[in-house]
C-alpha cells in the first residue's frame, strides 16, 4: 500500500447495522472534503457502503473503519472479525446481489483482503488523480 500517511481517522463500529451505513457515508464525504480530496467523495463513499454491507451481511457487524490521507491519495481499510473468506462470487444478469466486491474493484485504483489471526482487512486505495479535486 504505497504512499506515505498524512492524516488519518479510526472509527470502531461495534453492532454495525444497515440502518447506519447511510451516516457513515456521509462521514467519509465530510472528512474528504475537510482534506480537500472532494473529486473522491463518490467512489470513496459509494467503495464504503459496499465494504460495510458486506460486513453487516457476512459477518458479525463488529467492524474497524480506518481512511487514511496520503499525499498521492487515499487509502481505506475495513477490518472485520470474521474468518469467513471475501467471496467474489460471479453475479448473473438477474442476481440481485453479488456485484459489491466487482464494483469496488471497478470504482478504485487498488484493492486487497489480507487475512489476520482474528479475522481480514479489505482495503481500497484511490490516487487523487482518480476524481477532480474541488
Amino acid at each position: 500500500m504505497p504512499g506515505s500517511a498524512v492524516r488519518q481517522v479510526t472509527t470502531a463500529l461495534p453492532g454495525l447495522r444497515a440502518s447506519q451505513i447511510g451516516a457513515l457515508r456521509r462521514i467519509v464525504a465530510a472528512y474528504l472534503d475537510l482534506w480537500q480530496m472532494t473529486g473522491l467523495a463518490e467512489a470513496a463513499a459509494a467503495s464504503v457502503t459496499e465494504l460495510l454491507t458486506n460486513v453487516v451481511r457476512h459477518a458479525s457487524g463488529e467492524c474497524e473503519l480506518l481512511m487514511r490521507e496520503l499525499e498521492d491519495g487515499l487509502l481505506v481499510v475495513v477490518t472485520d472479525f470474521s474468518p469467513e473468506p471475501v467471496n467474489f462470487p460471479p453475479a448473473t444478469q438477474d442476481a440481485e446481489r453479488g456485484r459489491g466486491m466487482a464494483l469496488v474493484h471497478a470504482l478504485t485504483d487498488e484493492m486487497g483482503v489480507e487475512y489476520t489471526p482474528v479475522g481480514k482487512q479489505v482495503w481500497f486505495r484511490l490516487a487523487r488523480s482518480s476524481g477532480p479535486l474541488t
